[in-house]
């Protein structure tokens, strides 16, 4: 670590901060330092009146810690060369500062051993430990352990005891685990590295005599003596020495097993223990004290320049390796890309081999086409999709939208293009907008709306239909059901406008006309109210109008007219008809606009009360009842009231052969009609609540057993047996074998 004294040297740029970090500056060596870096700049204050001030790019290099400041000031430092100095720093930063020498930093690496308790802090200080040996290191660190752990099983866990030595750096994980450490034992040993620290402590201040530059010095001098060395050994020379060693260790350990190994690192550390067995912590601190009063003198004759001097030679030195080193990875770079173009035509050799062997071993050649296709038809599922259209409304306004529905019976497992046409009454681009006549339905869809915008107008017209009608597909992508139309009606909601014309004078006892005119024919009978007002009265002055006119479908205009009475004429006594009250007309002797003669009977009164009489066939008077109820219908002014069966004849009437039987009705309400009018009486003889019915054309008999087909909601058609019930018309009753909903398909024939 740096200390304070030290960083203030380095904001100072008396010192970089790799010289910093390489060994500890006391705080007098700091100051005699400082004094000194001020008599060199007064000293070139005052003699180099030339000299320059510090360059921007020189405080750059000085805050990087790449040179001093009195460097920086002793010349001018150009931007090129800067750039130079600044790429050989990160050069000698990336290869982890190539400086051979007994540097204190404990890599990334060499912390994770220490960690695992596998070697101490000081055993990581000594030396540089590569990935290589870590690994090595940890797999034999695991195998101990596991040894450990299956051989020993009286072995314990690490107490509190062994935990704290290890905390402090005494011992070892895996020392603490060889062997139980009581208590007196972890006091003495505490107690002992106390006493070690306490001797470190006295001979670093019996190092007061040497100064830090001194020392330094002597660090560079060494260091020379190591590059020296190296000079001559290339990169690749010390790979493979290192390659050698890794060979022969490998061979000394091919025949030592794990045990033999676990008995050599025992029997070393016996001897370990025997040759400090008399060495008392005393003497050797005394040993390390003779070691560092020899470096010491060593450096007494070393001065500051020599250093400076010894140092960048070794700079030289390293840069020139580094070029050298650059243009080894160059060629390296090159053969790993020839190495990779042999492995890829290597591999097209063994594929060419392998075809020429098997071409050569057999007795036939493959021709273009050498592959087919076979399609698996599944009969459960139908081969294309059934389409069913219904639309969405049975009526829609002008100026709306109609919208239908296409459906399938499975989900498409591709896009499906449908067919269609569009007919009724409607007129296309006049009423709507006419569609493309065709729509896609998606994949994974089961169904898609169609809808067609409908056109308003001021017609006054009757309601318009729109039919949608699926065609087939050209191609067979789907098939149609029943259900392939559907209709919608445009309600159209313009009314003609009316007017009146006519009028004017009219003696009494004359007509005129008045005339309800539209300005468009309306399209169906329309019932027009209107009102009479004025001084004249309705039924003295003129006959009584019943306020409502027909405008008869097609027809712009309708005549209203108005009768006046003349008040001079009375009615002779002869000439009423006289009843008693209620009295009823009974038959009507003449027509409507007929010449009769005096004396001619024209019609007769009769009670006010009918007697309904039925008349029935032997099959059906099997299935009247007296007490049933019954509809009785009148067709004139279009009456019908509820009645009940009151009299039936158990016996038959015989009247030219055929048998008959009669029977009396009472309604619960009046009818008005003439003698003689006949009606319709309807009797509910049979009938079922919620049935299920399905058209008859869709009933096929198969050896008596009536049947339909049914398309299943996955698209299957299956052939099922139904009970039937009751016939209604082109219906009859399901009871059995169908439900609500599903899907049947009719037997129509097609001319």
């Amino acid at each position: 670590m740096i200390t304070t004294v030290e960083e203030r040297l380095v904001s100072l740029g008396i010192v970089t901060e790799a010289q910093a970090r390489s060994g500890d500056i006391d705080p007098s060596e700091a100051e005699n330092l400082e004094a000194l870096q001020q008599r060199v700049d007064d000293t070139v204050d005052a003699g180099d009146s030339g000299a320059e001030l510090i360059t921007t790019v020189e405080e750059r290099l000085v805050s990087l810690g790449i040179v001093t400041e009195a460097q920086a000031r002793s010349g001018d430092i150009s931007p090129s060369e800067a750039e130079n100095l600044e790429a050989l720093q990160k050069t000698v930063d990336d290869t982890a500062e190539v400086v051979i020498d007994g540097a204190d930093v404990i890599t990334t690496v060499e912390e994770r051993l220490v960690s695992l308790g596998i070697v101490t802090e000081a055993q990581a200080r000594s030396g540089d430990i590569d990935s290589s040996e870590a690994e090595n290191l940890e797999a034999l660190q695991k195998t101990v352990d596991d040894t450990v752990d299956a051989g020993d099983s009286g072995a314990e866990s690490i107490t509190t005891v062994e935990e704290r030595l290890v905390s402090l750096g005494i011992v070892t994980e895996a020392q603490a685990r060889s062997g139980d450490i009581s208590p007196s034992e972890a006091e003495n040993l505490e107690e002992l590295q106390e006493a070690f620290d306490d001797v470190a402590d006295d001979i670093a201040r019996s190092r007061a005599g040497v100064t830090w530059l001194d020392w330094h010095a002597a660090r560079a001098t060494r260091d020379d003596a190591i590059m020296a060395a190296l000079d001559d050994v290339t990169e690749l020379d010390w790979r493979a020495a290192v390659a050698a060693r890794g060979d022969a260790i490998t061979a000394a350990l091919e025949d030592v097993t794990e045990l033999d190994w676990h008995a050599a690192v025992a029997a070393r550390d016996d001897a370990v223990d025997a040759a400090l067995t008399n060495v008392t912590v005393l003497d050797w601190h005394a040993a390390v004290a003779a070691r560092d009063d020899a470096v010491e003198a060593a450096l007494t004759n070393v001065t500051v320049l020599d250093w400076l001097a010894a140092v960048a030679a070794r700079d030289d030195a390293v840069e020139a390796a580094l070029k050298r080193s650059t243009l080894l990875q160059a060629e390296r770079d090159l053969l790993e890309d020839l190495e990779d173009e042999q492995h890829r035509l290597e591999y097209r050799l063994a594929a060419a081999r392998e075809d020429l062997r098997v071409a050569q071993a057999g007795r036939y050649v493959l021709g273009a086409a050498d592959d087919v296709t076979v399609s698996i038809d599944d009969p459960d599922v139908p081969d294309v999709p059934i389409l069913v259209l219904r639309a969405e409304s049975e009526t829609i306004p002008e100026s709306g939208m109609a919208t239908f529905t296409i459906e399938t019976t499975v989900e498409l497992v591709e896009d499906l293009d449908v067919f269609y046409v569009v007919e009724g009454s409607a007129t296309p681009d006049v009423d709507f907008n006419a569609p493309d006549g065709d729509i896609t339905m998606g994949k994974g869809q089961e169904r898609v709306t169609l809808s067609i915008p409908i056109r308003a107008d001021d017609d006054v017209e009757a309601d318009e239909s729109v039919t949608v009608r699926l065609t087939v597909d050209p191609n067979g992508a789907y098939r149609l059901s029943d259900r392939d139309r559907a209709t919608i009606q445009i309600q159209s909601a313009d009314l003609p406008e009316l007017t009146l014309t006519g009028g004017g004078e009219v003696t009494e006892g004359g007509t005129v006309m008045v005339t309800i005119l539209a300005d468009q024919a309306p399209d169906t009978d329309t019932s027009v109210n209107y009102s009479v007002s004025g001084s004249a009265q309705a039924g003295i002055d003129y006959e009584v109008v019943t306020g409502t006119a027909l405008l008869p479908a097609g027809q712009r205009s309708v005549d209203i007219p108005i009768r006046t009475i003349h008040d001079d004429v009375f009615f002779m006594p002869g000439d009423m008809v006289v009843a008693d009250w209620p009295a009823r007309v009974g038959s009507v002797e003449v027509e409507d606009g007929d010449l009769v003669q005096r004396g001619t009977p024209l019609f007769n009164l009769t009670d006010p009360g009918f007697t309904i009489k039925l008349f029935a066939s032997p099959t059906d008077r099997s299935k009247l009842a007296e007490g049933q109820e019954v509809t009785v219908n009148l067709d004139a002014g279009d009456q019908e009231v509820r009645g009940i069966i009151t009299d039936l004849d158990d016996n038959a009437t015989t009247t030219g052969g055929n048998e008959t039987y009669e029977g009396v009705v009472e309604t619960t309400e009046s009818l008005v009609g003439v003698d003689g009018a006949v009606v319709t009486i309807d009797v509910v003889v049979q009938q079922s609540v919620d049935a299920v019915v399905v058209p008859i054309a869709a009933v096929l008999s198969d050896g008596g057993q009536d049947t339909v087909r049914v398309v299943t909601p996955e698209g299957v058609i299956e052939r099922r047996a139904i009970s039937t019930g009751m016939l209604d018309g082109a219906y009859v009753e399901v009871v059995s074998g169908v439900a609500p909903g599903e899907y049947v398909i009719l037997e129509i024939e097609r001319s």
